[in-house]
């Protein structure tokens, strides 16, 4: 859980995720230990506090777009290509597996991630991922969906 961790940095959460008819495709404990991922490093990323913003809408040709929005202190341009990479970390106790681990499900997902970045004011990251139509979601109950949020211990409220 998130929540705990975003109060003590005094970090508010947002989430605008309302539309229960966004479905992705895919296994929801990956996809949710991805967006855990997320969270926590752009809380771990506002040390003097800030918004964490977690937004979610439709795409044209079946896909579904999910921001991740910090006001931290951004990450430097010569980082922003290495930061998926294996053990690649500017953190003092990091260990460089967090962010491989997000794209490499992404990956898995046929998903896309950007990122976009600026010192001092913060860091989005948009995930892409494919719908899944209303049928086969009544009959996949792993998929993560905008109306079925991750249970309580692994929230992002």
């Amino acid at each position: 859980a998130v929540q705990p961790e975003a109060h003590q940095a005094g970090v508010s959460i947002t989430r605008g995720c309302g539309d229960a008819t966004l479905h992705v495709v895919g296994d929801a404990a990956q996809l949710r230990d991805m967006f855990l991922n997320l969270a926590q490093n752009a809380i771990q990323a506002m040390p003097k506090g800030g918004r964490l913003t977690i937004n979610c809408s439709a795409l044209p040709n079946q896909r579904v777009r999910v921001g991740v929005e910090d006001t931290g202190v951004g990450i430097a341009p010569e980082n922003l290509t290495k930061i998926f990479e294996l053990y690649y970390t500017t953190k003092e106790r990091g260990t460089g597996v967090g962010l491989s681990m997000v794209y490499r499900t992404i990956q898995i997902h046929n998903g896309e991630i950007d990122v976009e970045s600026t010192l001092g004011v913060g860091t989005t990251f948009v995930i892409v991922l494919p719908a899944a139509n209303q049928i086969s979601a009544i009959h996949r109950p792993n998929l993560l969906t905008a109306s079925n949020p991750p249970q309580p211990s692994n929230s992002l409220q």
